[in-house]
């Protein structure tokens, strides 16, 4: 509920003022009235409202002054002017001072209902952007110097959280291109994703009808764990107020980094109680088969070395290793490499490959073959990957994109159809599209939804989501906005309005 602060230094029209509001205008309240700008402007220092509705001519300051002062002051309030007709030419100019609107005496109450419809339609888009940067702070460890900001956007008493995310960690470089995901506004809940792989979800207590936030975690758990990926979900079971969420995110990303097995599904439960560091424990095969990789890398034997490096990848998810520590040993091999194979070269390159490959794998043989693909890469002795026209084969590939989105597209997928290696396949996207292939998809489904919409805008929207290759219309709304700063509907809808227009 939005709320309202009237100034009017008569009490009659200041009581058929507030009667109209409550009559017909439910989604506001009227926290304050006040008989002049000085007294109102007092209260609103105290307690700043979304709108401020004030007349013109009062005591001590009127209307203009306090609409100039409030939006020197308090930006974000929308300002209302109510003035007679007699008044009209002066309250025009207070269109200068940072009036969004005016209305005219005598009140109507249509008049009135319309126009703060209109404003309800300004305040939502303001609240969703404002509660979505919040968020985006929160998660990464900001608090508000106001802490009554938390309460004005957040409004539930006490939260709880989870993270869930689709195959390995967030890619190390390209990051930047990444597509945040926000919660839609019809949402109750509230999701923040640093890539389109990854959703925390912040849950008010009070959504909870059951009280059981453990199955609610366990139902989103299935509804994220989609075919052809794995998960790894971290649920903070314990409920915490939002001045704590920092703490919880940072918990949250933290847990997440030491527990993702590529190609496991996972679900870990926290509590509010300290968390306990997990050793790795020492194992002496995967020692061995290290050292044997190493004596192999250092002797040049370099027949023996792709099949000792699949052994000790074996070992690896044997052991159930987690992704950082799995990265750790390849990087340790690649150094190994470069002395011994790419002395002076740079190794960007294959720093990128390898960020790519443990990105992408849905499994460990996936991420086992781009490895040693990559290997190939730095040992001509190997025999690196034989490739024609790769402008042509690369123009085939996006043709096909474009053909098959509506099926389920993953970069591993892709490369078993046409025969070519994920390393190859990636660096063939940062070089001809200057972006990554999963931000590639993202933008042409993106695109064909546009264009599907402003064919058809009385289309259902879920149609349209899953011709996109998106089957689940909420995540694909999510997407949508975030690429094109709308949601689905007030797209159709802007089409439509043009459309009337001609």
């Amino acid at each position: 509920m939005y709320k309202i602060i009237v100034v009017e230094d008569e009490p009659t029209a200041l009581n058929h003022v507030c009667m109209i509001l409550e009559r017909k205008c439910p989604q506001y309240q009227v926290i304050g009235t006040a008989e002049n700008g000085q007294e109102a402007l007092d209260m609103i220092q105290k307690e700043p409202p979304d709108v401020l509705l004030t007349d013109v001519k009062m005591p001590v300051m009127d209307g203009i002054q306090l609409v100039t002062k409030v939006k020197e002051e308090f930006p974000e309030i929308l300002s209302v002017i109510i003035s007679g007709y007699s008044d009209f030419e002066y309250a025009k100019g207070a269109l200068r001072s940072g009036v969004c609107d005016y209305l005219l005496k005598p009140l109507a109450p249509s008049d009135m209902k319309k126009l703060m419809e209109k404003l309800e339609f300004r305040l939502h888009a303001y609240y969703y952007e404002e509660r979505n940067k919040l968020l985006r702070a929160l998660c990464n460890g900001s608090l508000p110097e106001k802490r009554e900001v938390l309460r004005k956007f957040f409004p539930a008493g006490r939260y709880y959280a989870a993270i869930y995310r689709k195959n390995g960690l967030r890619k190390r470089f390209l990051g930047n291109t990444d597509v945040e995901i926000f919660t839609m506004e019809e949402e109750s809940l509230y999701i923040y994703g640093r890539d389109e792989m990854e959703a925390l979800y912040l849950i008010p207590e009070t959504l909870l009808f059951s009280g059981d936030f453990a199955e609610m975690a366990d139902g989103i758990f299935l509804k994220e764990n989609k075919e052809e990926t794995y998960l790894t979900a971290i649920i903070y079971e314990t409920p915490f107020v939002l001045e704590d969420f920092p703490e919880v995110a940072k918990l949250l990303y933290r847990e997440l980094d030491k527990t993702i097995v590529i190609g496991i599904d996972q679900k870990v439960r926290l509590t509010g109680d300290s968390v306990c560091e997990k050793d790795i424990a020492e194992n002496e095969e995967e020692q061995k088969q290290l050292e044997y990789v190493e004596y192999l890398i250092q002797y040049k034997e370099e027949q023996k070395l792709l099949l000792e490096i699949e052994k000790f990848f074996r070992i690896l998810y044997r052991e159930r290793r987690n992704q950082i520590y799995v990265e750790g040993m390849v990087r340790y091999i690649f150094q190994l490499i470069r002395k011994k194979y790419l002395s002076g070269q740079s190794f960007m390159d294959i720093e990128i490959m390898l960020d790519d490959a443990f990105y992408y794998a849905c499994n460990m043989q996936e991420l086992t073959e781009n490895v040693l693909m990559i290997v190939k890469q730095c040992i001509p002795e190997l025999g690196k990957e034989k490739i024609g026209n790769k402008e042509q084969l690369f123009h085939s590939i996006t043709s096909y994109l474009d053909g098959h989105m509506a099926e389920s597209l993953t970069l591993g997928k892709i490369c078993k159809y046409f025969g070519v290696s994920q390393s190859t396949l990636s660096k063939m996207f940062r070089t001809y599209e200057e972006t990554s292939f999963s931000n590639y998809l993202t933008k042409i489904r993106i695109e064909k939804a546009e264009s599907m919409m402003r064919q058809d805008p009385d289309a259902y929207i879920r149609d349209i989501a899953d011709r996109c290759g998106y089957n689940d219309q909420f995540y694909f709304s999510r997407i949508f906005r975030s690429v094109t700063g709308t949601c689905p509907k007030e797209y159709m809808e802007h089409v439509k309005s043009r459309i009337n227009h001609k």
